[in-house]
């Protein structure tokens, strides 16, 4: 249940700045997880692109990158683009399916979302991550509904990162509630650092 944030005569509610600001200077901060990696990606979108392009540009091409990369630019089929998304493959063409999936977004949308439920492959819970970042559908509300149902720790950990950049500052609480289950439930998977940093991400944008 979402807790809304009470604003009195333009001011914030200073009860809430000191709980958030609590938990952000007491929760674990892991310098090395996939959740910091992939929260460092979209926070620095250009930049980190420029280093993604760059790093792909020293990496020769295989025969079976060239042939995947012609099967990506050719699909046309919605269903076979979702099964794409399961496949392991260099960062090139992982830049270039991404691309790919956001062409077709109203056809992928529900099938995406259907898929999230059980999945538990991380290769397609970082492309669908990628998805709800840039879709043109804020799928917040959606996520929190359909939270209980997902299978997959990682996947709710990083779904988290699109409520931090896409949310609203009620989600606050869902995502404090969220870091402190997951550090005591998963204290070695740091599955946590996905909801810490959308908090941050959020009281920057709300609560400063």
């Amino acid at each position: 249940m979402r807790e809304e944030y009470n604003f009195i005569n333009g001011k914030k509610d200073r009860r809430i700045k000191n709980e958030v600001k609590k938990f952000l200077d007491t929760h674990r901060d892991v310098e090395f997880s996939a959740a910091k990696f992939e929260y460092s990606i979209y926070l620095h979108g250009e930049v980190s692109q420029m280093a993604i392009e760059f790093a792909n540009a020293r990496c020769p091409k295989t025969t079976a990158d060239l042939e995947l990369e012609k099967e990506i630019t050719e699909t046309v089929e919605p269903d076979k683009l979702l099964k794409l998304m399961r496949k392991e493959m260099s960062g090139s063409n992982r830049s270039l399916l991404r691309e790919k999936i956001m062409e077709y977004e109203s056809e992928l949308f529900p099938m995406i979302k259907e898929k999230c439920i059980r999945n538990k492959q991380d290769i397609f819970i970082e492309n669908a991550l990628h998805f709800f970042m840039k879709s043109k559908i804020n799928c917040c509300d959606w996520i929190i509904e359909t939270y209980s149902q997902f299978q997959s720790e990682y996947l709710k950990s990083m779904l988290c990162l699109v409520i931090g950049f896409r949310g609203d500052a009620s989600m606050i609480p869902f995502l404090m509630g969220e870091a402190k289950r997951m550090e005591k439930e998963y204290p070695n998977e740091y599955y946590d650092q996905g909801p810490a940093l959308a908090v941050q991400e959020l009281s920057v944008r709300y609560l400063n």
